[in-house]
This record gives C-alpha cells, sequence and structure tokens, in this order.
C-alpha cells in the first residue's frame, strides 16, 4: 500500500482555525533565522502587539467619548477621575509613550543593520508610512482630549490653512473654533480620521510590512555570526510575547498608579478660567505632549529665531525635512549588501550621506523637543 501523504489534523479549535486560514504556513511553517530571535529584532513585533491594544482600548474608550465640543472636556475628565474608566484612559495615553519610542528604536535598528538594501527599499518606505500613520495619531489623539492643549491641534490648523489662504473657504476660521457648533464638527473630523482612517490604513501598512518582510527575507544582525540554522516564526512572537508583557507591564502600572491631570477646559468653553482669551493656545503656555512636542518647539524656533510668521510654518517645516529625510535614507545609501560587521554598519565613508540624513531627522526633533521644553508663555 502506498503511505498517506494527506497531513495529520490536529485537533481543537486553534487548529481548525489555523488549517481554514493556512495560518501554519504563514507563522508555523515559516522559518526564520535563528539569530533575530533577539530583543532588537523582536521589538518590531512589540510594537504591533502595543498597536493593537491601542486599537482595542480606542474601541472601548469609543463607547463612552462623544466628539460634542461642549462635552468632550467633561467626558475625558469623568474618565480620568474614574477607578474603572481611568485605567483604559491611561493605558492608551501612556502606550503611545511606548509606541513611539519602539516605532524610534526599530528605525534606528533597520537604519543601523541596512535591512532596506538587497532591493528591499519599499520595506523601509512602509516603514516610514507606519511612522508617519503614528504621529497622526499622535496627534489627533491629543485633539480627542479637547483640554486646551488638544484644543490646540485644531488651533494649529486653522493657523494654516490661514497661511496658505483657505481658512475662510475650509471655515476654519479662529471665531469658527470658538462657536461649540462650528468646533463640533472640526472635532468629529479629528474624532474620524482617530478611530477610523488611521487605525485602517495602520493594519494595512503592517500586514503589508509583514508580507514584504516574508517575501524579501528579513535581515540578519550583523553583530551576530550567521550560523545557518532556522526556527519556526512561531519562536520569534514567543519573544514579542516576552518582552511585551515587560514593557506593557510597565505602561499597565502606570496606568493603575501614576495619576493624569485632566488639563485646563479649552478656551471656547464659558467654564474655562481662559474663555475670553485674546491669545491661543500656544501663547497661553500649553504645550503638546512629548511625542509630538518637536511640533510646538519648531513653531517657536522659527518665530524666535527666524522671524518666519506665522510661525505655524515651524511644524510644516519639521515635518517636509524630517520626511524627505526619512524617504531619501535607502536611496542615499548606495551600498547593496547588508553590513556584515560594526565597522561596514557604521563606515562614514560607504553610507556617509545616509547617516546625514538621519542625522538630519534627528536634529530637527531634537531642536523642537529642547525649544518645546525652554519656550515661555507669549
Amino acid at each position: 500500500m502506498t503511505p498517506s501523504t494527506e497531513p495529520v489534523r490536529r485537533p481543537g479549535l486553534w487548529a481548525l482555525v489555523e488549517e481554514q486560514l493556512a495560518l501554519g504556513q504563514l507563522i508555523r511553517e515559516y522559518m526564520i533565522p535563528v539569530e533575530v530571535n533577539n530583543i532588537w529584532y523582536a521589538l518590531g513585533g512589540v510594537l504591533a502587539i502595543a498597536l493593537a491594544l491601542e486599537i482595542l482600548t480606542g474601541v472601548l474608550l469609543s463607547f463612552v467619548y462623544t466628539p460634542d465640543a461642549g462635552k468632550a472636556y467633561d467626558i475625558t475628565r469623568g474618565l480620568i477621575q474614574s477607578r474603572g474608566w481611568s485605567v483604559a484612559i491611561n493605558f492608551h495615553y501612556y502606550n503611545a509613550y511606548l509606541i513611539f519610542a519602539l516605532v524610534m528604536v526599530h528605525m534606528m535598528r533597520v537604519f543601523v543593520s541596512g535591512g532596506y538594501r538587497r532591493g528591499k527599499q519599499a520595506l523601509w518606505l512602509v516603514g516610514v508610512a507606519l511612522a508617519g500613520l503614528t504621529f497622526v495619531a499622535s496627534l489627533t489623539g491629543e485633539g480627542l482630549h479637547w483640554d486646551e492643549v488638544g484644543f490646540a491641534v485644531p488651533w494649529h490648523m486653522s493657523e494654516f490653512f490661514q497661511a496658505i489662504g483657505l481658512a475662510e473657504t475650509c471655515n476654519y476660521t479662529f471665531a469658527a473654533l470658538l462657536d461649540i457648533p462650528s468646533a463640533t464638527a472640526k472635532l468629529i473630523q479629528i474624532y474620524a480620521l482617530h478611530v477610523s482612517i488611521v487605525p485602517i490604513s495602520l493594519l494595512l501598512c503592517i500586514l503589508l510590512h509583514y508580507y514584504l518582510i516574508r517575501v524579501k527575507k528579513i535581515s540578519l544582525p550583523f553583530w551576530l555570526r550567521a550560523s545557518g540554522r532556522t526556527a519556526p516564526f512561531t519562536e520569534h512572537i514567543r519573544a514579542w510575547v516576552v518582552y511585551g508583557v515587560v514593557l506593557l507591564g510597565i505602561v499597565l502600572l502606570a496606568a493603575l498608579f501614576v495619576p493624569r491631570d485632566p488639563g485646563v477646559a479649552p478656551q471656547l468653553l464659558p467654564s474655562s478660567p481662559l474663555f475670553g482669551a485674546k491669545h491661543g493656545p500656544g501663547a497661553l503656555g500649553a504645550k503638546p505632549t512629548f511625542p509630538i512636542s518637536w511640533t510646538h518647539g519648531m513653531n517657536v524656533f522659527v518665530g524666535e529665531h527666524l522671524g518666519l510668521e506665522p510661525d505655524i510654518w515651524g511644524t510644516v517645516i519639521g515635518m517636509v525635512v524630517m520626511l524627505g529625510a526619512l524617504l531619501a535614507v535607502p536611496f542615499l545609501d548606495r551600498v547593496e549588501s547588508e553590513p556584515e560587521n560594526a565597522g561596514a554598519a557604521f563606515s562614514w565613508r560607504q553610507r556617509g550621506w545616509a547617516f546625514v540624513a538621519m542625522i538630519l531627522f534627528w536634529l530637527t526633533m531634537f531642536v523642537g523637543v529642547i525649544q518645546n521644553a525652554l519656550a515661555k508663555p507669549g
């Protein structure tokens, strides 16, 4: 008799799901070099887990949040002061910091290890898109908080529309923002971006990112000697879980035990101590949180040191410089193969222009963050 070639079916619900969705070929039967099962490579997976939890807590918060300019601040303040919901909203808040940190660390790991070489430039570009989407998520999330700092998000958008002469056309004037019904329309737009457009775009980019890694193969760490041995991708996922439990456990502890101030009510509310103010949030001392703090810092920098008005051009210039620098990296790095040692990885002669682009990115962020920390009201 001819032995059966039928695959042995494992019992259980997960085995059924794995079989029907071909997860075995995607995960368990996908073999990767054992050298990539280290913390620097696993942090990319931890980032995916953190993003998934950010979306999950966002879904929970959407059940109790209403994008109404007259109510949003009180809703957010109530959630922060609630014993139960405070855990969800604080986890959502502190996890955004972890996501920002993981994006930066993962980006630098890929850059140093030359993970975009050997025809994998698209992999880097998708990563840049993911980084840009996390920035938009931080920006819109800040707006939904709807304290004076959150109110600065649509206020700065109004400044931009005024700078290009479209404020009246788009009804994005300061007067419109100080009117609760009109401001509600703007808050709904921010809400739609934050809860639907950005998460869907993130999911699509993550799937494309994984697909490209699967097809074009993952880069090897130059600091470890290649052994030629491989292991199932499930081992890599286990590393994600181990490091994820540690890092996200810290976030959970912060959500439980680090109190948050709901901030000052936005100036459009009659109950706000800033009601009737003659200046915008920035001039009144409102500063954005760290993931996007460089935007305000760049505004202050171009206004005070370059004399460029309106100072919203600081954010625009910063975005163009940082995005341009990241997009240029894989095309400025002309070496075809991945670095085999630290000397090749940090060779200024071979990778000089790519290093210039990366330095320009970090310098812009550094200037913005420091200037934001030093900025005074006015």
